[in-house]
Protein backbone atom coordinates (compact mmCIF):
# COMPACT_ATOMS: atom_id res chain seq x y z
CA UNK A 1 0.00 0.00 0.00
CA UNK A 2 1.29 3.92 -1.44
CA UNK A 3 1.16 6.17 1.78
CA UNK A 4 2.12 9.98 1.74
CA UNK A 5 3.06 12.04 3.90
CA UNK A 6 3.45 16.10 2.81
CA UNK A 7 6.68 17.86 4.61
CA UNK A 8 7.11 21.37 5.16
CA UNK A 9 10.66 20.81 3.43
CA UNK A 10 12.81 21.91 6.22
CA UNK A 11 16.66 20.58 7.31
CA UNK A 12 14.90 18.89 10.17
CA UNK A 13 12.47 17.22 7.82
CA UNK A 14 15.36 16.22 5.26
CA UNK A 15 17.27 14.87 8.41
CA UNK A 16 14.90 12.93 9.59
CA UNK A 17 14.68 11.31 5.89
CA UNK A 18 18.45 11.03 5.69
CA UNK A 19 18.79 8.83 9.23
CA UNK A 20 15.36 6.77 8.50
CA UNK A 21 12.95 7.53 11.08
CA UNK A 22 9.53 9.52 11.59
CA UNK A 23 7.85 11.31 14.70
CA UNK A 24 4.39 9.77 16.05
CA UNK A 25 3.61 12.78 18.42
CA UNK A 26 1.06 12.78 21.04
CA UNK A 27 -2.60 13.48 19.93
CA UNK A 28 -2.56 16.33 21.59
CA UNK A 29 0.12 17.76 19.25
CA UNK A 30 -2.40 16.93 16.43
CA UNK A 31 -4.24 19.84 14.94
CA UNK A 32 -7.55 18.85 15.05
CA UNK A 33 -8.93 19.86 18.60
CA UNK A 34 -11.04 16.97 18.96
CA UNK A 35 -8.62 14.44 18.77
CA UNK A 36 -8.17 12.06 21.80
CA UNK A 37 -12.08 12.74 23.24
CA UNK A 38 -13.46 9.38 24.58
CA UNK A 39 -15.66 8.13 27.34
CA UNK A 40 -14.26 4.45 28.44
CA UNK A 41 -17.26 4.87 30.84
CA UNK A 42 -19.53 2.10 28.70
CA UNK A 43 -16.88 -0.46 29.42
CA UNK A 44 -17.21 -0.28 33.35
CA UNK A 45 -20.73 -0.11 33.16
CA UNK A 46 -20.45 -3.26 31.36
CA UNK A 47 -18.07 -4.72 34.02
CA UNK A 48 -20.65 -3.74 37.06
CA UNK A 49 -23.78 -5.48 35.10
CA UNK A 50 -21.71 -8.38 34.83
CA UNK A 51 -20.61 -8.16 39.01
CA UNK A 52 -24.43 -7.95 39.70
CA UNK A 53 -25.83 -10.43 37.06
CA UNK A 54 -23.53 -13.05 37.13
CA UNK A 55 -21.52 -12.28 40.99
CA UNK A 56 -18.77 -12.64 40.14
CA UNK A 57 -15.41 -10.56 40.42
CA UNK A 58 -14.06 -8.40 37.46
CA UNK A 59 -11.61 -6.05 39.67
CA UNK A 60 -9.17 -7.85 37.43
CA UNK A 61 -10.64 -6.89 34.21
CA UNK A 62 -11.13 -3.86 35.36
CA UNK A 63 -7.17 -3.19 36.64
CA UNK A 64 -6.55 -4.47 33.29
CA UNK A 65 -8.64 -1.95 31.55
CA UNK A 66 -7.83 0.68 33.56
CA UNK A 67 -3.60 0.02 32.18
CA UNK A 68 -4.57 0.01 28.37
CA UNK A 69 -6.69 3.45 28.69
CA UNK A 70 -4.00 5.02 30.38
CA UNK A 71 -2.24 3.77 27.48
CA UNK A 72 -4.08 5.25 24.70
CA UNK A 73 -3.93 7.91 26.88
CA UNK A 74 -0.73 8.49 27.41
CA UNK A 75 1.57 6.61 25.39
CA UNK A 76 0.43 6.19 22.06
CA UNK A 77 1.66 8.59 18.91
CA UNK A 78 -0.02 8.89 15.87
CA UNK A 79 2.01 9.09 12.65
CA UNK A 80 -0.55 10.27 10.54
CA UNK A 81 -0.58 9.56 6.72
CA UNK A 82 -2.49 10.22 3.40
CA UNK A 83 -3.93 8.33 0.51
CA UNK A 84 -2.72 10.56 -2.20
CA UNK A 85 0.01 12.89 -3.20
CA UNK A 86 -2.07 15.50 -5.39
CA UNK A 87 -4.43 17.24 -3.49
CA UNK A 88 -3.60 21.05 -3.56
CA UNK A 89 -5.14 22.15 0.02
CA UNK A 90 -2.68 19.25 1.34
CA UNK A 91 0.54 20.77 -0.46
CA UNK A 92 -0.71 24.39 0.78
CA UNK A 93 -1.37 23.10 4.56
CA UNK A 94 1.05 20.57 5.40
CA UNK A 95 4.26 21.44 2.75
CA UNK A 96 4.64 25.19 3.10
CA UNK A 97 2.20 26.42 0.23
CA UNK A 98 3.37 24.07 -2.40
CA UNK A 99 7.32 24.85 -1.44
CA UNK A 100 8.15 21.69 0.54
CA UNK A 101 7.94 18.40 -0.47
CA UNK A 102 5.82 14.82 -0.51
CA UNK A 103 7.49 11.32 0.76
CA UNK A 104 5.69 8.24 -0.53
CA UNK A 105 6.31 5.39 1.63
CA UNK A 106 5.67 1.74 1.10
CA UNK A 107 3.25 0.63 4.02
CA UNK A 108 4.78 -2.92 4.51
CA UNK A 109 7.88 -2.07 4.69
CA UNK A 110 7.45 1.13 6.90
CA UNK A 111 6.50 -1.12 9.56
CA UNK A 112 8.57 -4.21 9.05
CA UNK A 113 11.22 -3.40 11.68
CA UNK A 114 9.43 -2.42 14.55
CA UNK A 115 5.90 -3.97 15.67
CA UNK A 116 3.22 -1.11 15.30
CA UNK A 117 0.51 -0.83 18.10
CA UNK A 118 -2.53 -0.21 15.29
CA UNK A 119 -2.92 1.01 11.73
CA UNK A 120 -6.51 1.83 10.04
CA UNK A 121 -8.33 4.00 7.54
CA UNK A 122 -10.09 7.60 9.11
CA UNK A 123 -13.32 7.81 8.69
CA UNK A 124 -15.41 10.82 8.23
CA UNK A 125 -18.73 11.46 10.09
CA UNK A 126 -20.97 14.21 10.10
CA UNK A 127 -21.29 14.02 13.75
CA UNK A 128 -18.86 12.81 16.75
CA UNK A 129 -19.26 9.25 17.72
CA UNK A 130 -17.14 9.86 21.10
CA UNK A 131 -19.16 9.74 23.09
CA UNK A 132 -18.65 6.09 24.31
CA UNK A 133 -16.23 3.66 23.21
CA UNK A 134 -17.53 0.39 21.74
CA UNK A 135 -17.97 -2.29 24.25
CA UNK A 136 -17.76 -5.17 22.06
CA UNK A 137 -14.06 -4.37 21.53
CA UNK A 138 -13.20 -5.72 24.90
CA UNK A 139 -9.93 -4.72 25.85
CA UNK A 140 -8.40 -4.68 21.85
CA UNK A 141 -6.37 -1.62 22.13
CA UNK A 142 -5.92 -2.25 18.06
CA UNK A 143 -9.56 -2.09 17.70
CA UNK A 144 -10.33 0.47 20.88
CA UNK A 145 -7.89 2.88 18.96
CA UNK A 146 -10.04 3.07 15.73
CA UNK A 147 -12.78 4.33 18.28
CA UNK A 148 -10.18 6.82 19.99
CA UNK A 149 -8.31 8.32 17.29
CA UNK A 150 -9.78 6.99 13.62
CA UNK A 151 -12.98 9.25 13.27
CA UNK A 152 -12.40 13.06 12.31
CA UNK A 153 -15.47 15.20 11.04
CA UNK A 154 -16.25 15.58 6.81
CA UNK A 155 -13.94 18.58 6.69
CA UNK A 156 -11.54 16.53 6.93
CA UNK A 157 -12.47 14.19 4.49
CA UNK A 158 -10.06 15.40 1.31
CA UNK A 159 -7.09 14.43 3.33
CA UNK A 160 -7.87 10.82 2.57
CA UNK A 161 -6.50 9.81 6.40
CA UNK A 162 -4.62 6.64 7.36
CA UNK A 163 -3.22 6.55 10.39
CA UNK A 164 0.07 4.32 11.87
CA UNK A 165 0.14 3.92 16.27
CA UNK A 166 2.95 3.08 17.79
CA UNK A 167 4.13 2.91 21.59
CA UNK A 168 5.41 5.27 22.92
CA UNK A 169 5.45 8.56 22.08
CA UNK A 170 8.30 9.74 19.64
CA UNK A 171 10.82 8.14 16.82
CA UNK A 172 10.32 5.02 15.08
CA UNK A 173 12.82 4.16 12.88
CA UNK A 174 12.40 1.78 9.65
CA UNK A 175 13.32 0.28 7.12
CA UNK A 176 14.93 2.72 4.67
CA UNK A 177 13.21 1.13 1.44
CA UNK A 178 10.19 2.03 2.76
CA UNK A 179 10.57 5.40 0.85
CA UNK A 180 10.05 4.79 -2.56
CA UNK A 181 9.82 8.57 -3.87
CA UNK A 182 9.71 12.14 -3.11
CA UNK A 183 7.13 14.45 -4.75
CA UNK A 184 8.64 18.28 -5.33
CA UNK A 185 6.38 20.72 -4.67
CA UNK A 186 5.33 23.24 -7.30
CA UNK A 187 7.55 26.20 -5.83
CA UNK A 188 9.83 23.98 -3.97
CA UNK A 189 13.55 25.96 -5.31
CA UNK A 190 15.69 23.25 -7.41
CA UNK A 191 19.12 24.48 -6.54
CA UNK A 192 20.36 26.16 -2.86
CA UNK A 193 21.93 28.93 -4.81
CA UNK A 194 17.15 29.35 -5.01
CA UNK A 195 16.77 29.91 -1.69
CA UNK A 196 18.14 33.27 -1.00
CA UNK A 197 20.34 34.78 1.57
CA UNK A 198 18.01 35.02 4.77
CA UNK A 199 16.97 31.39 4.63
CA UNK A 200 20.15 30.85 6.28
CA UNK A 201 19.58 32.50 9.14
CA UNK A 202 16.39 30.42 10.36
CA UNK A 203 16.43 27.93 12.57
CA UNK A 204 16.69 24.05 11.76
CA UNK A 205 12.74 24.12 12.04
CA UNK A 206 12.36 26.69 9.50
CA UNK A 207 15.67 27.01 7.49
CA UNK A 208 14.61 25.01 3.80
CA UNK A 209 16.00 22.67 1.53
CA UNK A 210 16.60 22.60 -2.29
CA UNK A 211 15.44 19.83 -4.27
CA UNK A 212 19.21 19.21 -4.79
CA UNK A 213 20.10 18.71 -0.96
CA UNK A 214 17.23 16.64 -0.74
CA UNK A 215 18.78 14.28 -3.52
CA UNK A 216 22.61 14.36 -2.28
CA UNK A 217 20.99 13.08 1.35
CA UNK A 218 19.20 10.11 -0.37
CA UNK A 219 21.54 8.85 -3.60
CA UNK A 220 22.47 5.44 -3.56
CA UNK A 221 18.81 4.61 -2.63
CA UNK A 222 16.94 3.74 -5.35
CA UNK A 223 14.69 6.67 -5.08
CA UNK A 224 12.11 8.28 -7.48
CA UNK A 225 11.53 11.87 -8.27
CA UNK A 226 8.90 13.81 -9.37
CA UNK A 227 8.26 17.33 -10.19
CA UNK A 228 4.38 18.47 -9.24
CA UNK A 229 2.83 20.35 -11.71
CA UNK A 230 -0.42 22.18 -12.94
CA UNK A 231 -2.64 19.86 -15.10
CA UNK A 232 -3.62 21.74 -18.20
CA UNK A 233 -7.19 23.04 -18.10
CA UNK A 234 -8.10 22.44 -14.81
CA UNK A 235 -7.46 23.24 -11.25
CA UNK A 236 -5.74 19.41 -10.44
CA UNK A 237 -2.47 18.86 -9.76
CA UNK A 238 -0.35 16.27 -11.92
CA UNK A 239 3.68 14.91 -11.36
CA UNK A 240 6.14 14.65 -14.01
CA UNK A 241 9.23 12.03 -12.95
CA UNK A 242 12.16 13.95 -12.94
CA UNK A 243 16.11 12.03 -12.91
CA UNK A 244 17.93 11.20 -10.24
CA UNK A 245 21.00 13.81 -10.83
CA UNK A 246 22.77 11.01 -8.56
CA UNK A 247 21.46 8.34 -9.79
CA UNK A 248 25.07 6.87 -10.21
CA UNK A 249 26.28 7.04 -6.77
CA UNK A 250 27.65 4.04 -4.59
CA UNK A 251 24.55 1.96 -3.16
CA UNK A 252 23.33 2.45 0.52
CA UNK A 253 24.02 0.47 2.61
CA UNK A 254 25.31 -1.66 0.76
CA UNK A 255 26.73 -5.06 2.57
CA UNK A 256 27.08 -9.02 2.41
CA UNK A 257 26.93 -11.06 5.57
CA UNK A 258 28.64 -14.28 5.63
CA UNK A 259 25.61 -16.76 6.34
CA UNK A 260 26.00 -20.65 7.39
CA UNK A 261 24.88 -23.24 5.02
CA UNK A 262 24.09 -25.28 8.55
CA UNK A 263 20.91 -22.92 8.63
CA UNK A 264 19.22 -24.43 5.41
CA UNK A 265 17.11 -27.05 5.19
CA UNK A 266 17.64 -28.44 1.51
CA UNK A 267 14.96 -30.45 1.84
CA UNK A 268 12.99 -30.34 -0.95
CA UNK A 269 9.47 -32.50 0.57
CA UNK A 270 9.53 -34.42 -2.89
CA UNK A 271 8.83 -31.07 -4.55
CA UNK A 272 12.11 -31.59 -6.77
CA UNK A 273 13.62 -28.53 -5.92
CA UNK A 274 16.96 -28.13 -7.02
CA UNK A 275 19.61 -27.31 -4.37
CA UNK A 276 21.01 -24.22 -6.19
CA UNK A 277 17.08 -22.60 -5.42
CA UNK A 278 17.93 -22.28 -2.00
CA UNK A 279 21.51 -20.87 -2.27
CA UNK A 280 20.38 -18.36 -4.40
CA UNK A 281 18.01 -17.66 -1.57
CA UNK A 282 20.76 -17.51 1.06
CA UNK A 283 22.82 -14.68 -1.35
CA UNK A 284 19.40 -12.50 -1.46
CA UNK A 285 19.30 -12.67 2.57
CA UNK A 286 22.64 -12.17 2.59
CA UNK A 287 22.23 -8.80 1.35
CA UNK A 288 19.69 -7.59 3.31
CA UNK A 289 20.86 -4.12 5.06
CA UNK A 290 19.51 -4.92 8.08
CA UNK A 291 20.69 -8.56 8.26
CA UNK A 292 22.24 -9.38 11.80
CA UNK A 293 21.52 -13.39 12.35
CA UNK A 294 19.04 -16.20 10.00
CA UNK A 295 17.25 -18.31 11.85
CA UNK A 296 16.46 -20.64 8.90
CA UNK A 297 15.84 -20.98 5.25
CA UNK A 298 13.49 -23.67 4.41
CA UNK A 299 10.42 -25.07 2.04
CA UNK A 300 7.13 -23.48 3.91
CA UNK A 301 4.90 -26.49 3.24
CA UNK A 302 1.54 -24.38 4.06
CA UNK A 303 2.55 -21.37 1.68
CA UNK A 304 3.35 -24.28 -1.13
CA UNK A 305 0.05 -25.66 -0.13
CA UNK A 306 -1.73 -22.31 -0.49
CA UNK A 307 0.05 -21.06 -3.49
CA UNK A 308 -0.05 -24.39 -5.34
CA UNK A 309 3.49 -24.26 -6.12
CA UNK A 310 6.91 -24.47 -3.90
CA UNK A 311 7.84 -21.49 -1.89
CA UNK A 312 11.18 -20.91 0.07
CA UNK A 313 10.69 -19.43 3.20
CA UNK A 314 13.76 -17.38 4.95
CA UNK A 315 13.38 -15.85 8.45
CA UNK A 316 16.08 -13.72 10.11
CA UNK A 317 16.71 -10.71 12.51
CA UNK A 318 18.02 -7.57 12.59
CA UNK A 319 20.00 -5.99 15.66
CA UNK A 320 18.38 -5.05 18.76
CA UNK A 321 15.59 -5.81 17.10
CA UNK A 322 13.53 -9.52 18.61
CA UNK A 323 10.82 -9.35 15.61
CA UNK A 324 11.72 -12.02 13.04
CA UNK A 325 11.42 -10.73 9.65
CA UNK A 326 10.06 -13.56 7.03
CA UNK A 327 10.25 -13.62 3.59
CA UNK A 328 8.31 -15.71 1.11
CA UNK A 329 9.92 -16.66 -2.06
CA UNK A 330 8.46 -18.54 -5.38
CA UNK A 331 11.00 -20.35 -7.74
CA UNK A 332 10.05 -17.27 -10.06
CA UNK A 333 10.56 -14.99 -7.47
CA UNK A 334 14.21 -16.24 -6.66
CA UNK A 335 15.52 -15.77 -9.78
CA UNK A 336 14.25 -12.66 -11.05
CA UNK A 337 15.67 -11.55 -7.11
CA UNK A 338 18.94 -13.14 -7.50
CA UNK A 339 19.04 -11.64 -11.09
CA UNK A 340 18.43 -8.08 -9.90
CA UNK A 341 21.36 -8.54 -7.38
CA UNK A 342 23.59 -9.00 -10.53
CA UNK A 343 22.24 -6.53 -12.37
CA UNK A 344 23.02 -3.83 -9.55
CA UNK A 345 26.51 -4.96 -8.94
Amino acid sequence: MKLYKYRYGSKRDLESLKSDYFYAPHPSQLNDPFEGRFDESLFYTRFDELEKNYRQSTSSIKEAADVVFAKIRENVGIFSLSKTQIDELLWAYYADSHCGFCIEYDFEKLTALKQITASFDVDYKEYSPMGNIDPSNELNAAEILKDTSGTKSLSWEHEKEYRICVEPVGILNYDFRAVKAIYFGLRMPRFSKDLGENNKKLTKELVKVSQQQVMVALKGRGIKYYQIVLKPNSYKLDFQEVEDIYKNAQKYKDKVSVISKDLIDYNDYGYGIEKHYFDKVEEIISREPYFYKLNSIHISKEESIRSKEPVIFAGFFVENNLIQIKRYFTLRQIVEEHQSLHFEK
